[in-house]
C-alpha cells in the first residue's frame, strides 16, 4: 500500500484488493451495494464495475487496484487474469469518481496497477481504450511499463 499526499491535506492511499475484500467494502454483508456509487452507471453509479454475480464467478481471476481517501474508495480498476496467457493480467478499466477527477488520482491508481503487476511477476495488457481513456492513459501506461519494467501489451482504441 502506498500513501499519497494531496494538496487538500487529505491522505490518499492505493492498494490492490482481492474479490472478497472488495465485496465486503461494497456490500457490507447485504445483497445490494451499500454505497450508491457502486451501482451500475444506468442506476447512477460512478464506477464501471461488474455486478456481484459476475465478480463471484471469476473470484480468483480478479484483482481490484483502488485509491482511497480514508475508507472511501475514490478510484477503482479491475485486473483479470488472462485465461490464454500465463502470468498476464488484462486491465479491464480504470475509473475515478467524477468528484475527484483532474487531481492526479488516475495517475496514482495506474501506478498501483503497474506496482502490483511487478510485485506479482505479471505482464499487463489493455482491453481496448475508450476515446477518453486513449487520450489520458495510453502514454501514461507506456511510461509506467518502462518505469516498473513490466511487459505491457497495448491493444489500442475500441
Amino acid at each position: 500500500m502506498e500513501s499519497l499526499e494531496k494538496n487538500e491535506n487529505l491522505t490518499a492511499t492505493t492498494e490492490t484488493l482481492n474479490t472478497d475484500a472488495l465485496i465486503e467494502i461494497i456490500y457490507r454483508g447485504k445483497n445490494l451495494p451499500q454505497d450508491k456509487r457502486f451501482l451500475s452507471k444506468e442506476e447512477g453509479g460512478v464506477f464501471g464495475y461488474s455486478p456481484l454475480e459476475e465478480i463471484s464467478f471469476h473470484e480468483k481471476d480478479l484483482h481490484f487496484p483502488v485509491i482511497k481517501i480514508g475508507d472511501k474508495i475514490i478510484g477503482l480498476s479491475k485486473l483479470q487474469k488472462d485465461p490464454y496467457k500465463d502470468k498476464n493480467y488484462w486491465i479491464q478499466f480504470l475509473s475515478i469518481d467524477p468528484k475527484y477527477q483532474e487531481k492526479g488520482y488516475a495517475s496514482k491508481l495506474a501506478e498501483e496497477i503497474f506496482r502490483f503487476a511487478k510485485q506479482e511477476g505479471y505482464s499487463l495488457e489493455t482491453s481496448s481504450y475508450t476515446e477518453i481513456g486513449y487520450e489520458k492513459l495510453k502514454d501514461l501506461f507506456n511510461k509506467l511499463a518502462e518505469q516498473y519494467s513490466v511487459n505491457f501489451i497495448d491493444k489500442g482504441k475500441l
